[in-house]
């Protein structure tokens, strides 16, 4: 008697469910009509490259970025900066330049340089509108053991 009583509810439950669910299938959400521009915004790439630079006379770091596209600007203060830090005479240096292209006006310029002689490595970046030497270390001449 209680399997025919059970039968019978589960069936009842059953029949009931498909009823209970398309009552509360009513969408309550409200849609607001937002005005949309004609033509959406152009994309722009906010693109930072690295370049790997030899100066083996120690000269011509300006030249070498203005080629590459940079602000006249940045190429002057980065020379000027570098000054003295590019191994002059003593095999010259290797010198990793950061440039970005800003979005706005599409020209690059320097985030950061870092150059490496033999004797020394300096690191330039840039501090908010201008360029500044962050930090200069002696080169190390055996790898370090962490």
């Amino acid at each position: 008697m209680k399997t025919i009583v059970a039968a019978i509810w589960v069936s009842v439950g059953l029949g009931l469910l498909p009823l209970a669910c398309a009552a509360d299938a009513a969408e309550t959400a409200r849609f607001l009509n937002a005005p949309a521009s004609e033509l959406a915004p152009a994309p722009k790439l906010a693109v930072q490259f690295e370049l790997k630079l030899r100066l083996p006379e120690g000269r011509g770091l300006a030249r070498l970025l203005i080629n590459a596209g940079v602000k006249s600007d940045d190429a002057a203060a980065a020379a000027r900066l570098a000054a003295g830090h590019l191994g002059d005479g003593s095999g010259g240096c290797f010198a990793k330049v950061s440039i970005a292209r800003d979005s706005a006006s599409g020209v690059f310029n320097v985030v950061r340089v870092m150059l490496q002689t033999e004797d020394d490595q300096t690191v330039i970046e840039r501090r908010g509108n201008d360029l500044a030497i962050a930090s200069q270390a002696a080169t190390r001449k055996f790898p370090r053991l962490i």
